[in-house]
């Protein structure tokens, strides 16, 4: 799971493209089916950082089912900021990410 906050306003072609690199990213660095990666991408998020307001910044915050490498970790950031630089420009300076893993998952009425 992929909750992504920022803060400029997308388009529906933006969203869907932001939304395919994030899932391309978990596959490729972590080996992940990609039936198994939800994402969900907040735009226009109210987002500040040192007292002010950004302009340009983003939030992700990855969810994952069993612990996974810090190699893997800062892969993945290093390819959501130059994502984030790319499309929107947001400098990797005011993109912050986390990770965590969830002992419990559940879905389609079944515990993992």
């Amino acid at each position: 799971m992929i909750q992504a906050k920022v803060t400029v306003p997308m388009t529906d072609e933006e969203n869907a493209v932001f939304h395919t690199e994030l899932t391309q990213a978990v596959v490729d660095i972590l080996h992940k089916p990609v039936e198994y990666v939800m994402v969900h991408v907040e735009d226009d998020a109210d987002l500040w950082m040192g007292g002010k307001k950004l302009k340009r910044g983003a939030f992700l915050s990855f969810l994952f089912m069993g612990e996974q490498p810090d190699e893997a970790c800062a892969a993945l950031t290093e390819r959501v900021c130059q994502v984030l630089a790319r499309h929107f420009s947001i400098p990797g300076a005011n993109v912050y990410t986390t990770f965590q893993t969830v002992r419990q998952w559940g879905s389609d009425g079944v515990l993992f």
